[in-house]
């Protein structure tokens, strides 16, 4: 029997205000710098490998969908065949579950590179879950921010 693993992605993003001088005003500007950070585990449990990392200045939706891009590609470079993915961006699980694609270019591309991704695994599914219950995907998402790059 081939195991199932279990894979929790998160982003997170620090704000920071930029001021910039428009004609007479000086107007603050927000950014967000954010990163990713993923879980990966066997079905004992057992924390086999994670991603955390820095992808500059996203929107928090492209940054929950890079997250589950890589952990895809990590996933089947690996030969991981069976997973169960889960995510606190309601935004990711749609995508996934009913093909609800965006608008935006680049969450379109992304999106479409996730499902062709997805189409690697024998078995998959993506579950939603609220964020009080994806800790360990989100502490690797904000340790990004403390790597010396």
């Amino acid at each position: 029997m081939m195991t199932t693993f279990k894979v929790y992605t998160d982003a997170s993003a620090r704000y920071k205000a930029v001021f910039k001088q428009v004609k007479d005003a000086r107007k603050n500007k927000r950014v967000f710098s954010s990163s990713i950070g993923a879980v990966i585990k066997n079905g004992e449990e057992e924390i086999v490998g994670s991603i955390s990392k820095r992808v500059g200045f996203q929107d928090s939706n492209y940054a929950e969908f890079l997250a589950m891009y890589l952990a895809c590609q990590h996933l089947i470079a690996h030969g991981i065949k069976k997973v169960d993915f889960y995510a606190d961006c309601i935004n990711l699980a749609l995508m996934v579950n009913q093909g609800c694609i965006s608008g935006k270019p680049e969450l379109r591309k992304l999106s479409y590179a996730i499902l062709d991704s997805l189409n690697e695994f024998e078995h998959y599914t993506m579950t939603w879950i609220p964020r009080c219950e994806n800790k360990e995907a989100h502490t690797m998402a904000s340790k990004a921010f403390n790597k010396v790059s």
